[in-house]
């Protein structure tokens, strides 16, 4: 079994979440809020420190109204 770049998936994970709030003029506090989370949490998650659960990831999918898609692929990620 190949090692998984976990740190990198959460990093691009944390982009995306950080881009969608931005588009959506929310604030960490908004997203926090709709979240039912602490604001530092979601300052965790958008720098990929936080280990996200799938629960957590589609209710975060929820709030900007987005599917969440999960692929595995073979050879090169995708986030």
């Amino acid at each position: 079994m190949q090692h998984c770049d976990n740190d990198g998936i959460l990093v691009s994970v944390g982009r995306k979440i950080v881009g969608l709030r931005k588009q959506f003029h929310m604030t960490q506090a908004d997203l926090a809020r709709k979240l039912h989370a602490k604001i530092e949490d979601v300052d965790r998650m958008e720098k990929g420190l936080y280990k996200l659960k799938l629960g957590t990831l589609l209710k975060i999918a929820r709030v900007f109204g987005k599917r969440l898609e999960i692929k595995v692929m073979r050879g090169k990620r995708r986030v």
